[in-house]
């Protein structure tokens, strides 16, 4: 089995559309939003959080085994749109084939986009994870740990029904 992390291209469309329905039917909340498992999920979440950051050449690899089976990608175009402080990646998307996890895929996908972030002279990253994915914020926290990152908790979001308005 030959096992590599590489950038995904439109080459890889058919693969990433296939991950993401596997992910999204397994149950995967992908999306703040709580997405559905329906094909036009599948499709939509592709075209609007995947396509943008292949054509705009965004930070998106791809963990193969044979085939795709883990991607994580994040967006840092807020740099060419916004002066700021420090610049700046945003909203990492980390997904893994329900059948390969706790294997490492995740971690080591996210590290090495914490260095494909630094060689494009991204100073920091900012990336939401839900409070009850305890897997998720673990793995971050050893990510941090492991790369001697300053990593902390920024904000807590609020969430609920828009009866308390």
């Amino acid at each position: 089995m030959d096992k590599k992390i590489r950038p995904l291209t439109f080459d890889d469309e058919d693969e990433i559309i296939d991950l993401i329905k596997v992910s999204l039917y397994n149950g995967d909340q992908l999306h703040i939003g709580e997405l559905l498992p329906t094909e036009s999920n599948v499709y939509n979440f592709y075209r609007f959080e995947i396509f943008p950051l292949i054509i705009d050449e965004e930070p998106l690899l791809g963990y193969f085994n044979d085939k795709l089976i883990g991607i994580a990608s994040c967006t840092t175009r807020f740099n060419k749109m916004y002066k700021l402080k420090k610049s700046l990646a945003l909203g990492m998307i980390t997904i893994t084939h329900p059948d390969h996890r706790r294997q490492g895929i995740a971690t080591k996908l996210r590290t090495q986009l914490g260095k494909e972030l630094y060689l494009r002279n991204i100073d920091s990253f900012v990336f939401e994870i839900k409070q009850e994915n305890e897997a998720s914020l673990k793995n971050a926290q050893k990510i941090a740990k492991n790369l001697k990152s300053d990593a902390s908790l920024l904000s807590l979001k609020f969430e609920a029904n828009t009866n308390v308005f």
